[in-house]
């Protein structure tokens, strides 16, 4: 089995690459469980690709955004496709042309260039919800952005539906919610904001929170993410919605709360509250519970409480 992952140099991409390579196989359309042979991560810039022994490994470096790399990643093949890769929320907002090229029509082309009917696993964002909005947003809700990239990953949602009406891809979207936390420099995206509320006491740098402190926020590990992104891909298609995308259910917690989980487990960074109109206001427009019926019928589960996922970020922080 060929499987290609986009996005693979992020913090997401490298704990998936790596759950790939420990797991040795994933389930086929006809849900019989086949090995991996091959592992195709592609990203914009260079990173280190997990050891593997026994395991073919290519490092795909480009630009989504590029044709040509696209079509070399089609060249290819693949059996799978985990497609991890975007522009996030304030990229979008600052340049949507590019994003809508990277977001949308570079999924449009790997769909395009599929054959023999692979699985498709899409990481769509809670960001496909918007506006009016109950406390608690299940499967049920209909989507209705109000950023960018919201949209964006809205159509992408529709675009993995139709192709798999068709026959010809297996799709699947997963709606995460904010997943934290990132290691490394602080990154110009929304979800990198909140994650450094964790990430710099952990490191003793103080730090000024861009949202008010009681803001609820749904959240999940990373380890939380990558276990259920797995599953999705060895669901039997009988199991999806006829959508083909439900949620990944969050764990909801105040920006507070996960300050003094920092705190609790030994970070010595202070954090400060200074609301950012911009952040606040696209925030508030995301559920504050993103729960799925559907999800906790298949086994797929929130981070059982904040210390469980200040424990994964620990864990995993130098990977």
């Amino acid at each position: 089995m060929r499987v290609l992952v986009t996005g693979a140099g992020g913090f997401l991409g490298r704990r998936l690459s790596r759950a790939l390579v420990a797991a040795g196989s994933l389930a086929g359309s006809d849900g019989r469980r086949r090995p991996i042979a091959e592992l195709c991560l592609a990203d914009l810039a260079a990173f280190e690709p997990p050891p593997a022994p026994g395991l073919a490994i290519e490092t795909c470096l480009g630009d989504l955004a590029e044709p040509a790399f696209l079509e070399s990643l089609i060249e290819r093949g693949f059996d799978s496709l985990f497609h991890l890769a975007s522009q996030l929320t304030l990229q979008a907002e600052r340049d949507p042309a590019r994003a809508y090229i990277v977001n949308v029509e570079a999924l449009r082309h790997l769909l395009d260039g599929a054959q023999h009917c692979p699985t498709v696993v899409f990481a769509s964002s809670i960001a496909v919800f918007g506006g009016e909005l109950p406390e608690t947003v299940g499967d049920e809700v209909a989507p209705a952005p109000t950023t960018t990239y919201g949209i964006h990953k809205a159509i992408d949602e529709l675009l993995i539906a139709e192709y798999s009406r068709q026959g010809w891809v297996d799709g699947r979207s997963l709606r995460l919610p904010i997943v934290l936390t990132r290691p490394g420099t602080p990154q110009p995206a929304v979800s990198d904001r909140l994650a450094g509320i964790l990430r710099e006491p952990f490191a003793g740098i103080d730090v000024s929170a861009p949202l008010a402190a009681g803001t609820a926020v749904p959240v999940a590990s990373a380890g939380a993410v990558v276990a259920a992104l797995l599953r999705v891909h060895d669901l039997p298609a009988h199991e999806l919605p006829a959508r083909r995308a439900f949620n990944l259910p969050g764990l909801t917690v105040t920006v507070a709360e996960l300050a003094e989980a920092a705190a609790r487990r030994g970070a010595t960074g202070k954090v400060t509250y200074a609301p950012d109109p911009q952040m606040q206001a696209i925030v508030d427009g995301w559920p504050s519970r993103f729960v799925s019926d559907r999800a906790a019928r298949l086994g797929i589960a929130a981070d059982p409480d904040v210390d469980a996922l200040v424990s994964d970020y620990l864990d995993h922080r130098e990977d």
